[in-house]
C-alpha cells in the first residue's frame, strides 16, 4: 500500500489522454495560424488574430506541458509577473514608436522611393556637391 504522500503525488499527474488532447489542440491552432496567414484581414486585424492564437497556444503549453495547471503557488506568481513585464516592455516599445517624428513613421498608404537620394539631396555637406 503506498504511503499517503505518494498517493497525493500520483493524483497530481494526468494520464496521456490529456496530453494528447492538448497536442491535438496545438495542431488545430497551428493549422488555423497557417490558414489565417494566407487571408488578408482589413484594418490590421491579422495581427490581432495572430497574437490571440499565439496567446492561446502558449497558454496551453505553459498550463499543461509545464504543469502549471496541476501546481500552483510561486510558479503561478512567477508566470504572472513575467506576463506583466513582457506586456509592459511591449507597450513601452509601441509607445516609443508612436511618439517618433513623422519621417520614422511614414503613412501606410505612402510608397517610399526605390532609389536612394542622389548627391544633390544633401546640399550643405562638403564633398557632396550637385553634379550639373
Amino acid at each position: 500500500m503506498p504511503a499517503p504522500e505518494h498517493a497525493s503525488h500520483a493524483k497530481k499527474h494526468a494520464g496521456p489522454g490529456r496530453y494528447l488532447l492538448v497536442w491535438a489542440l496545438l495542431l488545430v491552432f497551428t493549422a488555423l495560424t497557417v490558414g489565417l496567414g494566407r487571408i488578408h484581414l482589413a484594418g490590421g486585424w491579422s495581427l490581432v488574430v495572430a497574437m490571440a492564437i499565439a496567446v492561446v497556444k502558449s497558454s496551453l503549453v505553459v498550463l499543461f506541458f509545464m504543469h502549471l495547471w496541476d501546481h500552483g503557488g510561486a510558479n503561478r506568481l512567477v508566470l504572472a509577473t513575467t506576463v506583466v513585464f513582457v506586456a509592459l516592455l511591449m507597450g513601452l516599445v509601441l509607445l516609443d514608436n508612436a511618439t517618433r517624428f513623422p519621417l520614422a513613421n511614414p503613412p501606410t498608404d505612402a510608397t517610399l522611393p526605390l532609389m536612394p537620394p542622389g548627391p544633390d539631396a544633401t546640399p550643405g555637406v562638403p564633398g557632396k556637391a550637385a553634379a550639373h
